[in-house]
């Protein structure tokens, strides 16, 4: 996409607004966005388009596990994979924090280009959580998991798209957690345990500026 289209705007407030303080190792910044239009994770996503609480977010993989990502979409952990590493159990995971994901690129110093994806993530009801817990079944009623983090985007900038997809941008701000203020995450993280319930809109590849 053309850097000055309003998309690519769009993209890059929401990535200088919601990189977080604590992850000051390196800065960021996009060398190049595309748009991703894949039919089959369209069709897939349909039945969820009418659910609400739809947010644009972003999620990180290394280099080497977007070629399937692109051509099946994300993948969850299969059931004889290790459970370890999954806070919230196998599902997909995503952040409201550029960084919060940008941190699982795998990039260094010496190797300093990254990929990372938002999606159109139908988020529905959110089963809200403040420490580990192995989800295998999410409770009635709820569509998705919402790790409760003690920083989160500021809410009055969030910007909702002519979609009805909100862009959580903001700068961090200390969020309003009232009973689950002794939460144990910094930041939010939400989860989804099906793939249909994610729609990939946008590849970000982003320079990761380390700190010399």
């Amino acid at each position: 996409l053309a850097r000055d289209s309003e998309e690519f705007k769009m993209v890059e407030k929401y990535t200088q607004l919601t990189h977080a303080s604590t992850h000051d190792q390196y800065t960021l910044s996009i060398e190049q966005l595309f748009k991703i239009n894949r039919k089959r994770l369209l069709s897939r996503f349909r039945p969820f388009q009418s659910l609400f609480n739809h947010k644009l977010l972003w999620h990180g993989s290394r280099l080497t596990n977007y070629a399937g990502i692109l051509s099946q979409g994300l993948r969850i952990a299969p059931p004889e994979a290790p459970v370890t590493g999954y806070m919230f159990g196998k599902g997909l995971y995503f952040a409201d924090m550029v960084s919060k994901s940008a941190n699982y690129c795998a990039t260094s110093a010496r190797n300093t280009v990254g990929l990372a994806m938002l999606a159109d993530v139908a988020l529905g009801n959110s089963y809200e959580l403040t420490e580990a817990k192995n989800v295998r079944k999410l409770p009635k009623s709820t569509h998705s998991v919402k790790g409760l983090g003690k920083t989160e985007p500021d809410p009055s900038t969030h910007v909702t798209l002519d979609s009805g997809v909100v862009v959580p941008m903001g700068k961090g701000v200390n969020a309003d957690l009232g009973k689950h203020k002794d939460t144990s995450l910094l930041y939010n993280e939400y989860i989804v345990y099906d793939v249909a319930q994610v729609n990939l809109k946008y590849l970000v590849q982003f320079k990761f500026n380390y700190n010399k």
